[in-house]
């Protein structure tokens, strides 16, 4: 077990058959997609897990990060923790993921490097919510008034009210 800092990459074909396992962190500065989202990590923190064989080397594992990202409500940032779990099957090549099931996770490792930072990577991003936005009721959600903070928020009109009046004949009764 190797532990403290996560590697960005592992040389697959220098591994000895068996399993060998790294615990550790990876800095969020090697998480370059999360930060096109307009996210930011510090850190991730994970496991991994590599099964060599004579078939293809099993990859599993694990990974936590807390993401900050601005929310959708109220535009602040909004720290999400975010959790992921994998279990994959590595390849060479993408040719070499049709002889699997379709439903069967693998990921490439070209010429034997498996990028470690990506597939943790993968994880966090799969775990970010769709929309992000705080938990706390008090989030105003956007719902802003402009003008003076003692004027009253205007009133809207409904507009599905001009159906009910189309509703109504001359008599007054409802169809």
């Amino acid at each position: 077990m190797h532990d403290d800092e996560l590697p960005r990459s592992i040389d697959i074909g220098r591994l000895a058959a068996g399993e060998h396992a790294w615990t550790g962190t990876l800095s969020g500065d090697s998480l370059p997609r999360i930060h096109e989202l307009g996210g930011h990590a510090r850190e991730v923190a994970g496991s991994i897990t590599l099964t060599v064989g004579p078939s293809h080397p099993g990859c599993r594992g694990d990974c936590q990060a807390v993401v900050t990202m601005d929310c959708e409500r109220c535009h602040s940032p909004v720290s999400l923790a975010v959790e992921g779990a994998f279990d994959l099957i590595v390849v060479d090549r993408i040719a070499e993921a049709d002889a699997y099931d379709a439903d069967t996770p693998v990921v490439v490792a070209p010429r034997g490097w498996l990028d470690v930072a990506t597939v943790l990577e993968d994880e966090i991003i799969l775990g970010l919510p769709l929309i992000p936005m705080h938990e706390d009721v008090n989030c105003d959600g956007g719902q802003r008034q402009f003008g003076p903070a003692d004027e009253p928020t205007p009133v809207r009109e409904n507009p599905f009210q001009v159906l009910e009046s189309l509703k109504r004949d001359d008599s007054g009764e409802t169809h």
